[in-house]
């Protein structure tokens, strides 16, 4: 009987580390060979599909070597050049056909494309039929296909992966292997010995089968190795068309069931035909292997090659993932067995050994509840002869002392309620002195926002009056002339009214002192006079109508406001600021007036304005726009002015900055603003180029009061 709890715990600990560590182990190896596995068959693949492609290049560059070899016999430049020199010549066609046994035809061409000879026999051996020689022999290549013109060249011509008419002429491979259907063709120059002039073309055209069977032998390896899903195959050099493959019609299989063979993949089309456009793009990176998925749902690797002669084929070897990690999952299915098995047989020794842990425990926690309510007279009484029982005698040592400290904790408590009554009349006294401190601070606050405006009253009246001494000047610098105008009128009608009668002679007296007077310019500048005075009291006018507008918006109550009012109010107010210099572009659009107050609103519009016109120091412009977007009213101000320097632009909002020389701002302007447009649950947003201009955007809410509170 095991009494040590160490020797329980050990009990439990040994065989739940040492299951998780099997499986950790179990499951690196998995991972570690599946990494293996799957890298060394990716080499492998690759080597095959070089290898592959390295056979079918130097088969390619012989079969080139051997057209190149029959150009050099003299036979058949006899052959073009006299016409009864034929029949040796295709009796030696028919020996190398025979010989060969991959040429389907062996053609001589002269240079205008007329056929001067052909093998009148198959590779079987079999001899043509005279109608299809007769035919054949009728039939002329196209001068401007290129592999004529390139041997006419005296240079090799290639004939891609095609069906030759020529073929077709003479063979029927309906009923046969696809492959048959297809050939490559070589065409050489024909040269005359002495001359070395180009005398005619040979044309060799090549069976595919001859290809095939090169593609067809990798499979057959493939499958002795236990991998039967391996196959190689071609692609043309537009990495889209297959040439060669496993899946093909008329194919007599040996190592599928023709049933489950796709459709013929001969000259079907890797994107139009598969959708495999991500395969075709690996060709195209000329990538050494790929993993992808043919037929749907089946997931292949493929190692790819490129081959290198004058065709620029693609070849590939691929292979089922199921071939390959076959003997992998066999080993998961076991190890997955074996986890379950020990899994069960840590449970089983958990709960054989828990039990003689759980009862003293409980005992334990049922004690803890007791002494947790308040209660700390209550003891454990284990008695397992183990670190149980030494632990349920500290814990009731644990409770004396508990109970000890709980009276303790009391006479503490009473202590503490002590202090905090006098920390809670000293926090009382610090908090009365801090309102006292606030309300100074509100008061200062309230000082400087006046003193701004008193600034702003400063600059404005000194505007106005500017504005209202010009009008002025028309009436004070047109009154003598006035009543020097009416003193001559006055005279001039007192000695009309002098004269009891007019006869000829004071007629002519009073029209001499009439042109004296320059009685009809004075007339008529009298009128002048009077019009003067007339603009002169509208513009005086309209600048008190101006003053009285702006003083009822100085009410500090939420009134629904017109906002492109208030800005034409700030723009006659601040006449001065720009007439005859800047150029002021209005583009309004029709917005909805928003519940504001009026008085800081507008002097939010007369701050902004101020400061664009100050920062255009000669000629220049201001742009003023305002439109609706996303429930707002926005005002854009706009200027080509002297701009902000990027370290400025994030200081302009705070008190007392100000980049005016000293005595020219107070640097609360735009303060006051930003807090009004806070107060109006609104934003400031400020772009500025330094030497480009400013653009201020105010955004403020259509149909939300302002929070309450002077601004």
């Amino acid at each position: 009987m095991v009494k040590s709890l160490k020797n329980k715990l050990l009990l439990y600990i040994l065989p739940s580390s040492l299951v998780p560590l099997i499986f950790i182990s179990v499951f690196s190896y998995f991972r570690a060979q599946k990494r293996i596995t799957e890298d060394r068959i990716t080499l492998y693949l690759e080597q095959i599909a070089q290898d592959t492609a390295d056979k079918i290049d130097l088969t390619l560059l012989e079969k080139r070597e051997e057209a190149l070899a029959m150009e050099l016999n003299d036979v058949f430049a006899e052959a073009v050049e006299h016409p009864q020199a034929v029949r040796q010549a295709q009796s030696l066609l028919d020996q190398m056909i025979l010989l060969h046994q991959v040429y389907d035809l062996i053609l001589v061409f002269d240079t205008d494309g007329k056929m001067r000879l052909c093998n009148t026999r198959s590779r079987q051996g079999d001899r043509f039929a005279e109608k299809g020689v007769s035919v054949l022999l009728r039939m002329k290549p196209s001068l401007s296909e290129e592999w004529f013109e390139v041997a006419t060249g005296g240079n090799v011509g290639y004939l891609d992966w095609h069906q030759s008419p020529f073929v077709q002429a003479v063979y029927d491979y309906q009923s046969q292997d696809v492959m048959n259907q297809y050939q490559i063709g070589f065409a050489v120059p024909i040269r005359s010995r002495i001359t070395q002039r180009t005398m005619g073309v040979l044309l060799t055209l090549i069976n595919w089968q001859y290809i095939q069977e090169i593609l067809d032998q990798v499979e057959k390896d493939l499958s002795a190795h236990q991998l039967k899903s391996g196959y190689a195959f071609l692609f043309k050099n537009d990495h889209n068309t297959i040439i060669g493959h496993k899946y093909r019609k008329n194919r007599n299989y040996t190592h599928v069931d023709p049933q489950e063979a796709p459709q013929d993949n001969y000259g079907t089309r890797l994107v139009e035909d598969h959708h495999l456009q991500n395969l075709r793009d690996a060709l195209v990176r000329t990538e050494r292997h790929y993993d992808y998925e043919y037929p749907p749902g089946t997931k292949k690797i493929s190692g790819l090659a490129t081959i290198d002669s004058f065709f620029n084929w693609t070849c590939g070897v691929g292979i089922d993932y199921s071939d390959i990690f076959a003997p992998v999952n066999e080993m998961r299915n076991v190890l997955f067995f074996a986890t379950i098995f020990s899994a069960a047989l840590v449970i089983s020794l958990v709960y054989i050994i828990s039990g003689g842990i759980t009862v003293p425990l409980k005992k334990l926690t049922s004690t803890a509840a007791v002494i947790s309510a308040g209660d700390f007279s209550g003891r454990v009484d284990v008695r397992t002869g183990d670190e149980l029982e030494e632990l349920a005698q500290t814990f009731n040592e644990m409770a004396a002392s508990l109970e000890e400290r709980s009276e303790a904790l009391l006479e503490l408590n009473r202590n503490l309620e002590r202090i905090v009554r006098e920390r809670t009349t000293a926090l009382q006294q610090s908090n009365a002195e801090l309102n006292t401190a606030y309300q100074e601070l509100q008061q200062t606050q309230s000082q400087l926002i006046q003193s701004e405006k008193m600034a702003s009253l400063g600059q404005l009246v000194a505007g106005i009056a500017h504005e209202i001494r010009n009008p002025l000047n028309f009436i004070y610098g047109n009154t003598e002339f006035l009543r020097a105008y009416v003193t001559k009128l006055i005279n001039l009608l007192s000695r009309y009214e002098s004269v009891e009668s007019l006869n000829e002679q004071d007629r002519n007296r009073l029209a001499l002192e009439k042109q004296s007077i320059n009685f009809d310019f004075l007339v008529e500048d009298l009128n002048n006079l009077i019009e003067n005075f007339e603009e002169g009291a509208k513009r005086i006018n309209a600048i008190i109508s101006d003053l009285r507008s702006f003083s009822r918006m100085d009410s500090h109550q939420v009134v629904d406001t017109d906002v492109e009012a208030s800005i034409e109010v700030a723009l006659s107010l601040l006449k001065n600021l720009y007439r005859d210099r800047i150029e002021i572009h209005r583009r309004y659009t029709p917005v909805p007036k928003i519940r504001a107050y009026a008085g800081p609103l507008g002097q939010v519009f007369m701050n902004v304005l101020s400061n664009a016109c100050q920062a255009i120091p000669d000629r220049g412009d201001v742009w003023i726009r305002t439109y609706s977007k996303d429930g707002n009213v926005v005002v854009e101000f706009e200027d080509n002015g002297c701009g902000i320097r990027s370290e400025h632009l994030h200081k302009i909002f705070e008190p007392f900055f100000t980049t005016k020389k000293t005595g020219e701002g107070t640097g609360l302007g735009l303060s006051i603003s930003y807090g009004i447009i806070k107060q109006h649950n609104g934003q400031v947003l400020v772009e500025s180029t330094p030497g480009k201009g400013t653009t201020f955007q105010i955004i403020l809410p259509i149909g939300m009061e302002p929070q309450s509170g002077a601004a």
